[in-house]
C-alpha cells in the first residue's frame, strides 16, 4: 500500500516528526527524492518551510477537497506576510498572487514548497535542475500543463516558513525567467518577457539546441488547452 505522503527536503536534516503514512528523505537533489518517492503525494520543500503534521493535515483535506488539482501550491506565513504562487502578468513576467486572492490555478508555487500528485509526476518527469532554483519548481509546474494536470492554489493551505534568500541577479533572474517561458510556452511566451528585458535573449540562445531537446520533451503529446493557459494568466 503506498503511503499517503512523501516529504523531499533539498537540504541535510532529520525528520521533525515521523508517522507510519509518511516517508521523509533529505537530499542535494530533488531528483533523487521523486525516484525514490512511493507515496501518493509528494512535498517538495527547502528548509525554509516547517512540515508541521497541522500542513499535512491540511494537505490531505485540499487533496479530497479538489481532486481536479493534480498539484498544490501553499502560500508561506513569511515576515508576518503571505507569500503565494505565482500568475503569468500581463507584461510576460511571473507576478505572485495576491494575498487575498481567491482559490485558483497558478502558474507555480513558491519557490521553497510545493505538493505533486504520484500521477503527475510519473507523466512530467524530472526536475530541470540546470535551472536556477527559484524557477525549478514554476517550470516543472508548467510542463505539467503539457502532461493534463494544473496546479491550484488554496488561501488557507498555508505552511509556516522564513523569508527567501536574497532575490537572483537581474542578469540570472532574466535567463532563467526566459528559458523556463520558453520550455513550455514557446517564442511568444519568450518574445513578450524580451520585449522588457532585450538581453535576455543572449540567455535564451545560448544553448538554444539543448533547450529545444528538452522543450520538445516538454510538448510531446501535450494535453495543454488554452482554457488552462487561460486560467494561469493575469
Amino acid at each position: 500500500m503506498l503511503r499517503q505522503f512523501d516529504v523531499i527536503v533539498v537540504n541535510d536534516g532529520i525528520p521533525p516528526f515521523t508517522d507510519p503514512s509518511l516517508g521523509w528523505f533529505f537530499v542535494d537533489d530533488i531528483n533523487k527524492g521523486l525516484e525514490a518517492s512511493e507515496a501518493e503525494w509528494i512535498v517538495v520543500a527547502t528548509d525554509r518551510v516547517k512540515i508541521t503534521r497541522e500542513f499535512l493535515n491540511n494537505l490531505a483535506e485540499c487533496n479530497a477537497s479538489f481532486p481536479m488539482a493534480d498539484a498544490l501550491a501553499p502560500r508561506i506565513k513569511a515576515g508576518g506576510k503571505f507569500l503565494g504562487g505565482s500568475i503569468i502578468a500581463k507584461n510576460g513576467d511571473f507576478v505572485q498572487i495576491s494575498e487575498n486572492a481567491a482559490i485558483r490555478f497558478v502558474a507555480g508555487p513558491q519557490p521553497d514548497v510545493a505538493a505533486f500528485s504520484r500521477r503527475i509526476v510519473q507523466r512530467t518527469g524530472r526536475v530541470d535542475t540546470t535551472l536556477p532554483t527559484q524557477f525549478q519548481l514554476t517550470d516543472y509546474s508548467l510542463r505539467m500543463l503539457h502532461a493534463g494536470g494544473r496546479m491550484l492554489s488554496v488561501p488557507y493551505l498555508v505552511i509556516e516558513g522564513t523569508p527567501a534568500n536574497a532575490p537572483l541577479d537581474p542578469k540570472e533572474y532574466n535567463a532563467g525567467c526566459i528559458r523556463t517561458l520558453y520550455k513550455s510556452l514557446g517564442i511568444s511566451a519568450a518574445g513578450k518577457f524580451a520585449l522588457r528585458h532585450p538581453k535576455s535573449w543572449l540567455a535564451l540562445f545560448n544553448g538554444l539546441k539543448a533547450l529545444n531537446a528538452k522543450r520538445e520533451a516538454a510538448i510531446s503529446l501535450s494535453k495543454m488547452t488554452p482554457e488552462m493557459l487561460k486560467d494561469i494568466r493575469e
